[in-house]
């Protein structure tokens, strides 16, 4: 056990160091390449980096050993990314469905995910990604009541949709962000598919004068 958690936690680290520089590569080649031909944008609200934190209502079906349990939880959400394009990003999700329960039996599940996002209209954005997950669960009644863990890898498809209530600024600010996800993991001893829905707090950068069509006022 001590040893999964420790592969895990390894793999998290090199994870999340490669994502951020792959994330952050794009954006300082464009601001150099705007410095020498600008390429001048409509200011909109939703540009630049994000950030988001969420919560978000769960149902789980889990796998194990040939059955099939249920479970319901909640779950909280770290996101960092990008737009590399007008309309696609790139970001880094890390999630931790915990307080998942059936009874007796509880647990949480940990994800790593490397997603990318497409703006389809207005501010409704569809992403899908891919990582590490892992499954921790234990039934407290049971005659073994140890930990069961499973670990591998970990997918997600969802939608979200950013709405900025007080806009302030022509370019970046906060939005209220309802999301709803489909998570899964096929490997490992235990399988599980999970649907979310909640809502994120997301904050947008924005681009700086230099990279926005501004109006003449």
């Amino acid at each position: 056990m001590r040893r999964l958690m420790r592969s895990v936690s390894r793999i998290l680290g090199f994870g999340v160091l490669f994502t951020l520089l792959l994330a952050l590569a794009p954006r300082l080649a464009h601001a150099e390449d705007a410095d020498e031909h600008p390429i001048l944008e409509e200011p909109r609200s939703r540009q630049g980096y994000w950030i988001g934190f969420g919560a978000s209502g769960v149902d789980l079906q889990a796998w194990e050993k040939g059955h099939r349990n249920t479970y319901s939880g909640y779950t909280g959400t770290f996101r960092i990314g990008q737009l590399i394009t007008k309309r696609l990003g790139l970001g880094l999700l890390v999630d931790y469905i915990g307080g998942i329960g059936k009874g007796s039996d509880k647990g949480s599940i940990d994800g790593l995910t490397l997603e990318g996002s497409c703006l389809v209209w207005r501010n409704l954005s569809v992403h899908a990604g891919f990582g590490l997950g892992v499954v921790l669960l234990k039934d407290s009644s049971a005659l073994d009541p140890s930990t069961r863990a499973g670990g591998g890898s970990y997918f997600l498809v969802g939608a979200s949709y950013d709405i900025f209530p007080l806009k302030k600024k022509l370019t970046g600010g906060w939005a209220i962000t309802p999301v709803v996800d489909l998570h899964g993991s096929p490997d490992g001893s235990i399988h599980f598919l999970a649907l979310l829905a909640g809502l994120q707090l997301t904050w947008w950068s924005g681009l700086p004068d230099n990279m926005l069509r501004l109006p003449e006022e």
